[in-house]
């Protein structure tokens, strides 16, 4: 089973941070560093995602207009071309547009309504959640400890040498 989008959004919860096209720089800024994030959707006034500011938005912005940022809007460094994905889009088909975008965030759609933001980082916790359970899963199998609260009958019959049942 492959991991899908609404695994992660399991995980994360139903809070999305999200900010306004309108919001100055400087704030949009303070709420990323705020929430520990690298990414927030920009809604316009309707509440329909309109684009994505990110941390590598705000120091592309820094690097053309240097120190002072402090009159540009969300909307003047947001990325407006960003792929999107649906809660059913699996981890794999979202890693690759975000490989192919150059984006570490995805924004995630359900009818028309943002429902989430999946990161890179986001996935890379899966991806080692779900490596570090398959380790687990193996080393019981190969020791056998995945069995141990099973009871087998004293009466089974011998496996006859070879590993084939007679």
């Amino acid at each position: 089973m492959s991991s899908r989008v609404f695994h992660i959004l399991a995980q994360k919860g139903g809070t999305v941070i999200t900010v306004s096209a309108d919001d100055p720089i400087l704030d949009v800024a303070t709420t990323l560093a705020r929430h520990n994030i690298g990414g927030a959707p920009v809604l316009d006034p309707d509440g329909r995602l309109v684009g994505l500011v990110s941390e590598k938005g705000i120091v592309h912005a820094l690097s053309q207009r240097g120190a002072d940022i402090s009159t540009l809007m969300a909307k003047d460094v947001m990325t407006r071309d960003m792929p999107t994905a649906t809660p059913d889009d699996s981890i794999y088909d979202v890693a690759c547009r975000m490989t192919y975008s150059r984006n570490r965030h995805v924004p995630i759609m359900e009818n028309g309504k943002l429902v989430g933001l999946v990161s890179i980082g986001d996935i890379v916790k899966l991806r080692a959640e779900n490596a570090e359970q398959e380790a687990r899963e193996l080393q019981n199998y190969v020791t056998g400890t995945d069995h141990a609260g099973v009871q087998f009958p004293n009466d089974a019959p011998p496996v006859p040498s070879g590993g084939k049942e007679g």
